[in-house]
């Protein structure tokens, strides 16, 4: 196996063929490269002194010798710190290089989306106030080194082999290569058997902007990866937000329907979320924790993520049907495809919240906010409420007597369970809401304490409610009280609005100017990763581990963490 292959395509070759017959099923790698060899070529981690008081975080070296880039980063800064240094093959399908930007939109198919809608799909990574970007000492590091010498040692199952994607080229690219950097140290490692007949590699690290340039990116690296590990188990991280995380459960599925043969008898592979998007509701429900504070927990991650326990998740589909084709509709809804009447439809997809009215304005404008100065100010300096207090004026959630009311025609939807289809009556409401999970608009949970128990996110059934004015809506968001009441538990919903609104679809938000008919449906059944529950995840006030199995019973605390994300490297292994 070529070496500088391997490095470039994060621990595979480009284009692995399958395994001969008769070869081993049990899941190592055809022909591994030497574990010297790989260290020396890919990964080189030492720790050094440094005196130099002002020494950048994070440094960028130029290009080596004989046509390899060394990219170096300075992880600790001044008093002793630790580099890491990748040697990439600048192959056509890795360059180190920033993505060029074309103007303020991109063209997706035959519609221009913004460029800021299609960096978060792609899984553009902020930098929030108060992220450390030290990577991990090599003592931190040991729950990872333990847990696959543990398994060298005594045999069994060999461990999932992990896939963890993260783009280094959206959002801030500082905080991003770090990221990088410090999963490139803990997945580019090699382990053996017991006997010492199979070597294995941990894992490897799927850079997401490629998709740029290949648009099959992704889909290709989770056929390449099922090919080559065998009977292997399969488990993906990802550094991102939810709409980050829907990108990879729909590549998912469209490997299915393109190689069926690899994922016989098995279930999806499992997704574990490094919260790096803006409201991480998902994350928060899981136990994966609010946002990343420091890049050396990522040892916990990933920790947490080869001892996490599956659980299921529905995933929804969603059909907007209008007369006239849209332009500007979000990265994740598809080309437009004919309906009846000459109409057109757009399909997309979530797992947490379909939200029209005034949450959606006010994060419609919030995401516009944030591409000028005052609005880049505010999130950076941490006082990010002062923007979404402002929008919330400016898009009219205060009004009262002059309030603009939902367009739904007849102010009813049609819940549907089973093949029985009721009306549902909303009355005039300025906000209707489809919620899957128990966390909403960054950590909230707007059910009520007797109705929680009831709610599943994987029993085929959305619950619906509603907000009447901007008082209900600001005791929810500010305050936790004053909670809607569940109007309808059901497996589809269909619904019309006479004119345009704001809709609002995993934290990713639109608008449309003209009516539309709405159909929501399950799609699918997806299988996600849930944090471990000794050593403890990070779970806050009503979310609890327990809504994921409904076996534990809920704690009775509200407001507190029920669990604290412990120093790196001090976690043990459950």
């Amino acid at each position: 196996t070529d070496i500088p292959a391997v490095t470039a395509m994060g621990g595979l070759p480009p284009a692995l063929p399958p395994p001969a017959e008769g070869a081993s099923s049990s899941g190592a790698l055809p022909t591994p490269p030497p574990r010297r060899a790989l260290e020396q070529t890919t990964v080189t981690a030492r720790a050094r002194a440094s005196t130099s008081a002002g020494s950048p975080l994070i440094d960028f070296g130029g290009g080596g010798p004989g046509g390899v880039q060394a990219r170096e980063v300075n992880a600790f800064g001044a008093g002793g710190s630790r580099s890491a240094t990748f040697h990439v093959q600048p192959t056509p399908y890795e360059r180190e290089e920033v993505l060029q930007r074309a103007g303020s939109s991109w063209h997706v198919g035959e519609r221009t989306v913004d460029h800021q809608s299609v960096e978060r799909h792609h899984g553009a990574i902020e930098r929030r106030p108060g992220l450390s970007l030290r990577l991990a000492t090599p003592e931190q590091e040991t729950p990872i080194v333990e847990f696959y010498r543990f398994w060298s040692h005594y045999g069994g199952k060999p461990p999932p082999y992990v896939v963890a994607f993260v783009n280094s080229r959206s959002g801030n690219q500082t905080v991003a290569s770090a990221i990088k950097a410090q999963l490139e140290l803990l997945l580019r490692r090699n382990f053996s058997n017991t006997d010492g007949s199979n070597t294995f590699l941990a894992g490897e690290v799927c850079e997401l902007s490629l998709v740029r340039e290949n648009p099959r990116h992704i889909r290709e690296t989770i056929l390449r990866t099922r090919r080559a590990i065998g009977a292997r188990s399969m488990r993906f991280l990802v550094c991102g937000g939810d709409g980050t995380v829907t990108w990879v459960l729909q590549e998912i599925e469209e490997s299915k329907h393109e190689c069926p043969e690899l994922f016989q008898g098995e279930v999806d592979p499992p997704i574990g979320i490094v919260p790096a998007g803006t409201g991480n509701d998902l994350a928060r429900s899981l136990g994966w924790g609010p946002k990343l504070r420091r890049v050396s927990d990522l040892v916990n991650y990933v920790s947490w993520m080869l001892n996490s326990a599956n659980v299921p998740l529905d995933q929804w589909k969603v059909e907007l049907t209008f007369d006239n084709e849209q332009s500007r509709l979000p990265a994740a809804f598809s080309d437009p495809l004919p309906a009846a009447g000459g109409k057109v439809k757009y399909t997309g997809y979530f797992q947490n919240y379909l939200s029209v009215g005034m949450d959606a304005a006010v994060t419609y404008g919030v995401e516009r906010a944030r591409s000028n100065c005052f609005g880049r100010c505010c999130f950076k300096c941490g006082v990010g409420k002062i923007c979404y207090a402002c929008q919330a004026y400016r898009s009219g959630a205060f009004c009262c007597c002059c309030a603009r009311y939902l367009s739904v025609r007849g102010n009813k939807v049609v819940a549907t369970v089973g093949d029985v289809s009721t009306q549902v009556d909303l009355g005039r409401v300025r906000q209707l809401t489809l919620l899957n999970i128990n966390s909403y608009g960054s950590g909230r949970v707007p059910f009520r304490r007797e109705e929680l128990p009831e709610v599943s996110p994987a029993d085929g059934k959305l619950e619906m409610f509603t907000m009447p004015n901007a008082c209900s809506f600001g005791f929810v968001m500010g305050f936790q009280c004053c909670l809607p009441k569940v109007l309808s538990r059901a497996s589809s919903y269909s619904l019309e609005f006479t004119v345009g609104e704001y809709f609002q679809m995993d934290g990713e938000s639109w608008t449309v100017k003209e009516g539309c008919q709405v159909y929501i449906e399950r799609n699918r059944q997806t299988q996600m990763l849930r944090p471990p529950t000794c050593p403890i995840g990070i779970w806050v006030g009503r979310q609890d581990p327990g809504f994921w199995h409904h076996t534990t019973p809920p704690r009775g605390r509200s407001g507190r963490l029920s669990g604290l994300m412990t120093a790196p490297g001090q976690q043990a292994m459950a």
